[in-house]
C-alpha cells in the first residue's frame, strides 16, 4: 500500500459526507489510485462496490460522487475536467458526466480528490468546504431560486466575489429525469440526471475554496514534457476556429455530412435556406464580448461571452453555447431565429436541466403532434408546431417545474412515450432511454461509440469523431486509430477497433481530468495516450505505460458494464440504433438514400464485442475478460444473476 504522503499529483484525501446524519470522515486516495487513475475510474469502484442492487436512484442509499482527476492544478494542458457519477435516474444505471470547472481545482487546493455524498438532508442545504472546514449549511433560502440566482446569493452571503458553485435549479428540485447540474452559470454535468439525485438529497449546492497546492513527483520531467504537448497544438490546424467559435465550429461540416438532426431526425442536416439565416459564426462574431476559458486549456478557451443587443432577446449576457444546444434545439426542432440556440442555453443552465433531455422528449412531442398522436388536449392547450421558440421556452420551463404536459416530458421521451403509448414509441429517438442529439446515419465509428456507451448513448466514451474532421490528416489518423480507414465514415471494417481505441483515450482523459476536446478525440494532432502516460508518470512517480492505460481504463469500461448489469437488463438489443436509424435512408444532401446495412451494422457489432472478449450473443463480459483485468469477483457475481458471458 502506498503512504498517502508519499502521494504525488493527487491531493491525497476523499471526502465522504452523510447528510441524513452529517457524519463526515476522510479516507486515503491511495487506497484507489493506483488502479482507477482518478475521477470516474474511483467513483466507478466507489459505486459497484458499496451500492447493493436494492438501490434505486433516488434512495438516500444512493451515493454521489465528484471527483478532480489526478492532472487538474497541475499545468497538464486541458486539465480542467471535473467529474461526478452516481446511480443514475434516466437509464437506471452508470450515470457520469464532465464539466469545464473551476471548483474542480479548489476542491484539489482544499486537499480532496473527491466527495462521496449518500444520504437525505431532512431540509434542503448545501455544502461549504473551505480547506480543513467542511459545513452543511442551510439551504432553505436558495431552495427554488434558478442557478444563476444560487451562485449571487452564495457569493453576496460570504462577501466573496470568487466563489464559484455547483449546483442545481428547479429542474433537480423537482426531480426530472433529466436535471443537470451548473458549474457557476454557463457551463454543465449534463445527460444522466445527475442533478435530480442532488435533489433527491436535499442537497443545492457545492462551494469550494482551497488555499493548497498541487506537488508533481518530477517537476522538471514534468514541466518539459508539457511544454512539449503544448507544442503539439501548433500543428492543428481545427485549433484556430475552435477557439474563435468553440465547438460550433464544426457547423458547415456538419450540414456537409448529414450531421445535424431536423425536425426530430427526420432529416440529418437543416435546409440550406435556415443555415444561411442562422449561421453560428455569423452570430458568434455578431455578438461576441469576450473569450471565456478555463484553467490549463491549451485552446485558449473555447467559449465566449454573448451580449445580445436586439432581436426577441435584446439585454441578454450569457456564455455563448456549445455544439449541442445547435443540435438538439435548434436544429432538431427547427428553430430560424439566430440567437435562439443562446437563450435556450442560457434558460436550461439556469433551470439546471440537460440541453439534450429537453430537445429530445420536445423533439418527440412535436413530431407527435404532426402526426397527429397527440392534440391540444394532451398538451394543456398547446399547438406545438415546429419552429416556435417561445413555445419551446414555455415547454423547458413546464419541464424544469414539472407543470402539466411538462411533467410527462420531465420523464424523457423513452418513458413519455410509454407513457402516452398510442404507437409514439418510434419517434422517441433514445439509446438505453437516454435521449439522442447525435445522428447515428452516415458515420458508422461514431454511431457505435454513441450507441454502447455505457451510461446510455453519448459521444464523449466511445465516438470516432475523426471520421468527419474536416483537413483531417489521414495518416496521422491511421497511426492512432490503428485502422486504415479512418475518413471512411459509411465503412464497417474497422471501426470496432477505433471505437475501442477511443474508449480507451477518452476514459484517461476523463479520469485523469483534462478535457477530450484538449486531445486526439477532438484533433489527432493534440495529445494521445502516449502523452497523457508519460504526463501522468511525472505527475504522479508511477511509471506508467500506453499499455497500463489500456488495461486500466478496459478494466474501468467492463465496471460500468458490470454496474449496469447489476441495475439494468441492457443487452445487446440495447447498443442498436434507433429504428428510425435502421430503417430510413438519408433523405437529402450527399447522403441522401443512405441507410445503416443491419446485417453489416450487426457484423460489425460482432466485431466490437470481439475486441472486448464479450458474449456476442449477449454483451456480457467474459470471465476471461474480467480475471484478465484482476475483475474475478465481479465475474462471480455476474455468474450468480445469470449474466456472466461465455
Amino acid at each position: 500500500m502506498v503512504n498517502n504522503n508519499d502521494l504525488y499529483a493527487y491531493a491525497g484525501k476523499i471526502l465522504r459526507i452523510n447528510l441524513s446524519n452529517g457524519e463526515m470522515r476522510t479516507e486515503a486516495t491511495s487506497k484507489y489510485a493506483r488502479e482507477w487513475l482518478g475521477s470516474s475510474g474511483i467513483a466507478i469502484k466507489i459505486l459497484y462496490d458499496e451500492l447493493r442492487p436494492w438501490v434505486t436512484p433516488y434512495d438516500p442509499a444512493n451515493k454521489l460522487v465528484f471527483g478532480s482527476g489526478p492532472l487538474i492544478g497541475t499545468t497538464a494542458p486541458g486539465a480542467n475536467k471535473m467529474n461526478v457519477s452516481t446511480l443514475g435516474p434516466m437509464i437506471g444505471g452508470w450515470a457520469s458526466s464532465f464539466s469545464d470547472s473551476y471548483t474542480g481545482g479548489q476542491l484539489k487546493y482544499a486537499g480532496y480528490d473527491g466527495i462521496v455524498i449518500e444520504g437525505r438532508a431532512s431540509t434542503p442545504v448545501y455544502l461549504w468546504i473551505y480547506n480543513d472546514v467542511v459545513e452543511i449549511r442551510d439551504a432553505t433560502h436558495l431552495w427554488g431560486k434558478d442557478t444563476w440566482e444560487t451562485l449571487e446569493i452564495i457569493r453576496t452571503e460570504n462577501k466573496d466575489p470568487s466563489l464559484h458553485t455547483v449546483s442545481i435549479g428547479p429542474a433537480g428540485e423537482n426531480l426530472c429525469r433529466g436535471a443537470s447540474i451548473t458549474q457557476d452559470t454557463g457551463r454543465s454535468f449534463g445527460r444522466c440526471g445527475n442533478g435530480a439525485v442532488m435533489g433527491s438529497k436535499n442537497l443545492k449546492a457545492i462551494v469550494v475554496k482551497g488555499t493548497g497546492s498541487i506537488k508533481v513527483a518530477d517537476p522538471d520531467r514534468f514541466s518539459a514534457y508539457v511544454a512539449k504537448c503544448r507544442a503539439m497544438y501548433k500543428n492543428a490546424k481545427t485549433l484556430p476556429n475552435l477557439h474563435k467559435y468553440g465547438t460550433l465550429c464544426i457547423f458547415a461540416r456538419k450540414q456537409e455530412v448529414c450531421g445535424i438532426p431536423y425536425k426530430n431526425f427526420q432529416e440529418t442536416r437543416i435546409p440550406d435556406d435556415m443555415a444561411e439565416v442562422m449561421h453560428p459564426w455569423k452570430t458568434c462574431d455578431k455578438y461576441r464580448v469576450s473569450q471565456v476559458s478555463f484553467p490549463g486549456c491549451a485552446v485558449g478557451g473555447c467559449g465566449r461571452v454573448m451580449h445580445i443587443t436586439e432581436g426577441p432577446y435584446a439585454g441578454l449576457i450569457t456564455e455563448c453555447n456549445q455544439w449541442e444546444a445547435l443540435g438538439t434545439l435548434q436544429g432538431r426542432l427547427a428553430v430560424w431565429e439566430p440567437t435562439f440556440m443562446m437563450k435556450a442555453n442560457a434558460v436550461c443552465n439556469q433551470l439546471g436541466l440537460d440541453l439534450d433531455a429537453a430537445g429530445g422528449a420536445i423533439g418527440w412531442a412535436m413530431e407527435c403532434y404532426q402526426r397527429g398522436i397527440i392534440d391540444e388536449k394532451d398538451t394543456d392547450g398547446l399547438a406545438l408546431h415546429w419552429g416556435d421558440a417561445d413555445l419551446i421556452l414555455e415547454l423547458i420551463r413546464k419541464i424544469a417545474y414539472r407543470e402539466g404536459f411538462g411533467d410527462i416530458l420531465a420523464e424523457g421521451c423513452a418513458r413519455a412515450a410509454d407513457i402516452v403509448g398510442r404507437d409514439s414509441s418510434y419517434y422517441a429517438i433514445h439509446i438505453k432511454g437516454q435521449d439522442l442529439y447525435e445522428p447515428c446515419r452516415g458515420a458508422n465509428g461514431w454511431a457505435l461509440g454513441v450507441t454502447t456507451s455505457t451510461r446510455g448513448g453519448g459521444h464523449t466514451t466511445g465516438a470516432a469523431v475523426c471520421e468527419t474532421q474536416p483537413g483531417l490528416n489521414v495518416e496521422k489518423a491511421k497511426e492512432v486509430y490503428g485502422v486504415d480507414n479512418p475518413d471512411k465514415a459509411q465503412d464497417y471494417e474497422g471501426k470496432a477497433e477505433m471505437v475501442k481505441s477511443t474508449e480507451v483515450l477518452t476514459r484517461a482523459c476523463n479520469s485523469f481530468g483534462v478535457c477530450i476536446w484538449n486531445s486526439a478525440i477532438w484533433d489527432v494532432e493534440m495529445v494521445d495516450v502516449p502523452q497523457l502516460a508519460e504526463l501522468y508518470s511525472a505527475a504522479t512517480g508511477w511509471e506508467t505505460t500506453v499499455e497500463d492505460l489500456r488495461r486500466l481504463t478496459m478494466k474501468q469500461l467492463n465496471l460500468e458494464k458490470a454496474f449496469n448489469l447489476r441495475f439494468t437488463d441492457f443487452d445487446r438489443k440495447d447498443d442498436m440504433p434507433t429504428p428510425r436509424d435502421l430503417n430510413e435512408p438519408i433523405p437529402t444532401g450527399d447522403l441522401a438514400g443512405w441507410k445503416i446495412d443491419e446485417a453489416q451494422w450487426n457484423r460489425m457489432l460482432d466485431d466490437y464485442y470481439d475486441v472486448h472478449d464479450w458474449d456476442s450473443k449477449t454483451s456480457f463480459p467474459t470471465r476471461k475478460a474480467l480475471a484478465d483485468l484482476e475483475l474475478d469477483y465481479v465475474a462471480d457475481e455476474l455468474e450468480k444473476m445469470g449474466k456472466l458471458g461465455h
